[in-house]
């Protein structure tokens, strides 16, 4: 089963990989990362649902042993037949549901599928379930491949991830004075009022800007093409701008 549509609401994490007993059991989830050992024994981190990120061996699986075809591959979403032993997860089998195929053939959309993918793998603990998270990586997927423009489901992907977390800025309100904010500029602290912010605390976001970036948020998932499709796009620099300094509150995670 592929995840929900994540909805803005409090972080809910658990552990749910130590805690589950031996035997047999079916997750979907994401593959995230693939390491293959010179034996030809196949290493995968998968992003799985109640369980969170979690290393599953796939022995033999590079030389032909055991056949799962595309269904081990990055980026690959699928129900996965597991095995639980005493100290790892062992793949048995798996159905894939979506392998985000058409985006492979866009280097700039599958660059930004892979660099969420990378956060991901750098961010995420091991072990700790995040469910909104898995959906919302998921979804923003399906933006790209239904022709949002890649800058905008980036910007919509960091902030909702950020605000899940409960460490996003907003941009409706000034980080140092709390007033509303007719323009800003995006700073570490947050989005700052023209009377705060510094000359040199990132680009300028006329009140235009500021206001596609709180529809991009706001906007149902249905309605994000129709307002931000890929063939039109206006400013895309102070997006590239917003999106590079939103990585950096990733730094608050750790």
């Amino acid at each position: 089963m592929i995840p929900g549509r994540p909805e803005r609401s409090a972080p809910a994490f658990s552990f749910g990989g130590e805690d589950r007993p031996q035997g047999l059991m079916k997750l979907s989830g994401v593959v995230l990362r693939r390491d293959v050992s010179a034996e030809g024994n196949v290493s995968l981190y998968l992003f799985l649902k109640e369980t969170g990120p979690v290393w599953v061996s796939a022995p033999g699986a590079s030389r032909g042993r055991i056949r799962f075809g595309g269904a081990i591959e990055p980026l690959v979403w699928a129900t996965f037949n597991l095995y639980k032993g005493t100290k790892r997860f062992y793949l048995k089998s798996a159905d894939v549901k979506e392998d985000f195929w058409s985006l492979r053939k866009d280097s700039e959309k599958i660059r930004r599928l892979l660099e969420w993918d990378g956060l991901l793998c750098e961010h995420l603990v091991p072990g700790l379930a995040c469910d909104e998270v898995l959906a919302l990586f998921y979804w923003s997927g399906v933006l790209l491949k239904e022709g949002v423009h890649p800058l905008v489901a980036e910007w919509r992907f960091l902030w909702k991830w950020l605000y899940n977390w409960g460490i996003a800025p907003s941009p409706d309100f000034c980080a140092e004075c709390g007033a509303s904010l007719p323009s800003a500029r995006l700073s570490s602290s947050g989005f700052l009022c023209p009377a705060c912010a510094r000359s040199n605390e990132g680009a300028a976001l006329p009140a235009e800007i500021l206001a596609r970036l709180r529809a991009a948020l706001e906007l149902p998932a249905k309605k994000m093409v129709e307002y931000f499709p890929s063939a039109s796009f206006s400013a895309p620099s102070l997006w590239e701008d917003v999106n590079s300094r939103m990585r950096h509150f990733f730094g608050a995670m750790k």
